[in-house]
């Protein structure tokens, strides 16, 4: 099933010289402004809602692509096709789900690059039936920055492999400049935290299933709701977090649970994690990549 929300096309272009492009790199203004019209996979998170905010303050013919499936947790393709809405972004859904591809089904060291790979040709697929009544060609780009570059992801390759353009890490942004130029052009949440996938809660080599990442997605919606100590709305009581299995469920946190311990307890054994080690951590990524 595919909806599309707002219009074909960009909104209207806001002036580079002044206004908040005015804030963004002359170099990047210029890169934007010379492509073609735009199709970002869009999940949702900061690095994909900032390139097509930024393209959109330079001009740029921007439709953004979702991806549906067992691996993204409901509420964030929810909240992303919400935030599509409310900012008059052109978004179009697809399902695609991974779980049968070779890589993802074994959980490989190279899942990212199947789940990827297979990703980008279900997004060249919709793009080509869209194509006829466009009557154009949209460039493909993704939201991947400078940092990712310096991490391990076999997902860039696959990138690279099918010709996706990455204007983001083109221009050298990394996490912290791209939270600051958010902040400066006016995007909303410019502080979001990265929600990878579902798939990299599992130790490579344990197989994933639907209905296992449904109840990880449960289980961490439940535990991000729990409300954090100095009353912050926007803020967890456990600060970052993921629910890792070993197989053995750890829940890696950034901020203990404290007096929150029995009701930490409580959300995971409901829906089957227990019992569970909690880990504290400094951040909460590549934890199965860590040598």
């Amino acid at each position: 099933m595919q909806r599309i929300y707002g219009r074909s096309g960009c909104q209207g272009p806001t002036d580079v010289v002044g206004g908040p492009a005015a804030a963004l790199p002359g170099g990047f203004v210029r890169a934007l402004r010379g492509l073609p019209p735009l199709a970002v996979a869009f999940s949702g998170g900061l690095d994909s809602r900032f390139l097509c905010h930024a393209a959109r303050l330079c001009g740029c013919d921007v439709l953004a692509l979702h991806a549906r499936g067992p691996h993204i947790p409901p509420e964030e393709s929810a909240r992303a096709a919400q935030w599509a809405r409310d900012n008059g972004l052109p978004l179009l859904t697809l399902d695609f789900d991974p779980l049968s591809l070779p890589e993802v089904s074994i959980n490989s060291r190279e899942r990212c690059y199947g789940c990827k790979k297979g990703l980008i040709a279900a997004l060249r697929e919709v793009l080509r039936e869209r194509r006829a009544g466009e009557g154009s060609d949209r460039l493909l780009c993704d939201g991947s920055n400078a940092d990712d570059l310096r991490a391990f992801r076999p997902g860039l390759r696959a990138l690279a492999e099918a010709w996706v353009r990455s204007p983001l890490a083109e221009a050298g942004l990394g996490k912290p400049a791209i939270r600051a130029l958010a902040a400066s052009t006016g995007l909303d949440r410019p502080e979001q935290k990265a929600r990878p996938c579902l798939l990299t809660r599992l130790a490579y080599g344990l197989a994933p299933d639907a209905a296992l990442l449904a109840r990880l997605a449960r289980a961490e919606a439940a535990l991000a709701q729990l409300p954090a100590p100095d009353d912050d709305a926007d803020a967890s009581a456990l600060g970052d977090f993921r629910l890792r299995l070993r197989p053995a469920p750890l829940l890696q946190v950034t901020r203990p649970p404290g007096a929150l311990r029995p009701l930490v307890d409580e959300i995971l054994a409901g829906h089957g994690f227990a019992p569970c080690e909690i880990c504290e951590t400094s951040g909460v990524s590549g934890f199965f990549d860590a040598p």
